[in-house]
């Protein structure tokens, strides 16, 4: 199995250097990662200036490895338009420092990244760690890669179809997860986004913070299973149309 990985937190992120060394059991792993956290990217490209891919060395993979001065989505179309040989069998991104649930999914650039994979018509998976304290190392990321590996040889073996997948791990330690539950897509939003703060010069500036609330539904969301202690897998589809108000403006 021939594997690109990459993720949004750059390429020096603790979660990419777990799960590449948990893909390596499975196949070839390529790395093309940016050099420099893009989380919140979403689907962005770089169009006003060029694309630098340097060569790294990287432990534990038997494939090439490279930094690029660009977006997560940047790194996955450089790498299968220009730097790999040939497509790979699947695109993963990730482990995401933070979980990528609910309406966070929109503005994620881990799953964008994942989401670029699948607009090349390959089976891709986006991996996150819900864990306790965020923006840390500390959480399930070594449960996460193995189970992020473990859905990889399902997608490309066709057990599961091919498709896009979002998969949340909660917890700081194994014990703490219940189980795996496939979910939809839920709504999270924030309460007090923005902080305004001044600068030692007096003038007010704005930094993006708030803490997250969930809308809960019929129990089967991301949200809602993440919060009960389940690992959260949601297929993902890249169509934005909305079909059934289509079929009535048609009627």
């Amino acid at each position: 199995m021939n594997i690109l990985l990459t993720n949004d937190d750059g390429i020096e992120a603790y979660g990419l250097k777990v799960l590449a060394l948990e893909l390596s059991r499975i196949g070839r792993v390529s790395l093309a990662a940016p050099e420099k956290n893009h989380s919140g990217a979403a689907h962005g490209m770089t169009v006003t200036q060029p694309l630098r891919a340097t060569p790294k060395e990287y432990a534990g993979i038997t494939g090439p490895a490279w930094a690029i001065s660009g977006t997560p989505v940047d790194c996955v179309k450089l790498a299968i338009d220009q730097l790999l040989p040939e497509k790979p069998d699947i695109v993963i991104s990730g482990v995401n420092n933070s979980p990528n649930l609910g309406t966070d999914i929109v503005y994620s650039g881990t799953v964008a990244a994942a989401l670029e994979g699948w607009l090349h018509q390959l089976p891709a998976l986006a991996v996150s760690v819900a864990n306790e304290f965020r923006h840390t190392d500390e959480g399930n990321y070594e449960l996460a890669a193995r189970i992020a590996a473990d859905f990889a040889e399902k997608l490309v073996s066709g057990e599961i179809p091919r498709t896009l997948l979002n998969v949340n791990v909660p917890g700081n330690v194994p014990q703490d997860v219940r189980g795996i539950k496939y979910a939809g897509m839920g709504w999270r939003w924030y309460t007090g986004a923005y902080e305004k703060r001044t600068d030692p010069n007096g003038h007010d500036y704005f930094w993006l913070t708030g803490k997250p609330y969930d809308t809960p539904t019929d129990g089967t969301t991301d949200v809602e299973v993440i919060a009960e202690g389940y690992v959260s897998v949601t297929p993902l589809f890249s169509d934005l149309t909305d079909r059934e108000l289509l079929r009535r403006l048609r009627g």
